[in-house]
């Protein structure tokens, strides 16, 4: 694969990505695609079934039952193992309240009980669930699979230990989590805590001076305001805070809600810019 154009061409628009959801949920039915086909096997969806998050649940638990999992051609066809796999993460993203962590874990003892679909979907959940430009990054469906991943008796010692701490960093600071409490020295000169926030809405900006696009960012920030409510922190990021966070990069922002609940985790402009939706 070959950067971030290949995933906005694997998952397309924002249209399109709600549009294939409901059709997974809502619409599935026909018969699964035949052995020769390189088209995802979607399950089938029974009749009985009417209330939208009953079917979610179903296509997420029977998402993988038509899989073939030895074929590495077809994992490795575009319309069947990418597709197939990242149409599954967005339902999870977006569905996956009930029935979420028990399908991924489903998932990972399918794919990881063939040496070619363990290495072929072990890229592909880094690719697209690690990275914080993805469109379909989630910190919770990845520490699933991680966690799923680690627990199968197919992964080595090395990799398991991988995946437990890539695991354990997903999950600090998750959306609806209260925002791990720190100090640091605001651009009054002060020490602050966050704590000392907690009865309004914050951005938090962590930044290094030396970084480039930290600089950049900040003034799309100074052009684009966000609205008054929204106190904007802008805080030097240094080895106490890249831990305690668990920051892959800078710049990085978060937006909190009032009591310092996580809204927004490693927001991009995009979602600070449209209504703080993820």
């Amino acid at each position: 694969m070959s950067g971030r154009k290949s995933i906005n061409s694997v998952i397309g628009s924002s249209f399109g990505r709600a549009f294939g959801l409901l059709a997974i949920v809502f619409c599935l039915g026909a018969a699964p695609a035949s052995a020769q086909d390189d088209a995802f096997p979607y399950p089938v969806m029974p009749d009985s079934l009417r209330e939208p998050q009953a079917r979610a649940d179903y296509a997420l638990m029977h998402y993988w039952d038509n899989a073939n999992f030895a074929d590495s051609t077809l994992l490795y066809a575009a319309n069947y193992g990418e597709q197939g796999f990242v149409n599954f993460i967005d339902l999870l993203n977006h569905f996956g309240k009930n029935v979420g962590e028990a399908s991924a874990r489903q998932f990972i003892n399918k794919a990881w009980a063939t040496a070619v679909a363990r290495r072929r979907f072990a890229v592909l959940i880094d690719y697209y669930l690690e990275d914080n430009d993805s469109p379909v990054h989630n910190d919770r469906t990845y520490a699933w699979l991680l966690n799923a991943a680690a627990d199968n008796p197919n992964t080595g010692a090395t990799d398991r230990e991988r995946y437990r701490f890539k695991a354990k960093q997903a999950t600090i600071n998750q959306p609806g989590d209260t925002a791990r409490d720190f100090s640091f020295i605001g651009d009054d000169g002060r020490m602050h805590r966050l704590s000392d926030y907690r009865d309004q809405r914050v951005c938090l900006f962590f930044y290094d001076p030396d970084c480039e696009q930290c600089h950049t960012t900040w003034a799309w920030l100074q052009a684009n305001p966000l609205p008054a409510d929204i106190k904007v922190l802008r805080i030097r990021v240094n080895d106490a805070l890249f831990e305690l966070y668990a920051l892959k990069a800078t710049p990085t922002m978060y937006l909190l809600d009032k009591g310092n609940v996580v809204v927004l985790k490693e927001a991009t402009k995009e979602q600070l810019a449209t209504g703080f939706t993820r």
